[in-house]
């Protein structure tokens, strides 16, 4: 049985849970920033200004579209039956990374695969 929801890890900030239906979607508005400061970054053109507009894009799309687990969805409903605690799909970094730990991150594909 799979998983009835994908689940996004913010390191220190939370475990976020979207409907399993909806990870195509959720993956790919949030892949848009991430390419596009992997692309910045790999031209040498990744400001620190451009980084503090693109990188929080992430977050506000996780925030708006996801259930907080354990605060807006119970743990036990985002487990799999061999899960004791969940497994995130993905994890990004702290959403107060700052720029100079950016540069080193986004690279290639950036943080998201795809």
């Amino acid at each position: 049985m799979s998983r009835a929801y994908l689940l996004i890890s913010i390191s220190g900030g939370g475990t976020w849970a979207f409907p399993a239906e909806n990870k195509e979607e959720i993956l790919d508005k949030i892949n848009e920033p991430d390419n596009e400061l992997a692309a910045l970054n790999e031209r040498s053109e990744l400001t620190e200004e451009k980084f503090n507009d693109l990188y929080p894009q992430m977050f506000e799309l996780i925030r708006s579209r996801g259930l907080l687990v354990g605060e807006d969805i119970e743990i036990d409903e985002v487990l799999d039956e061999e899960e004791a605690f969940p497994t995130p799909d993905l994890t990004l970094p702290p959403e107060d990374l700052d720029y100079e730990e950016a540069i080193l991150l986004f690279k290639g594909e950036g943080l998201i695969p795809g």
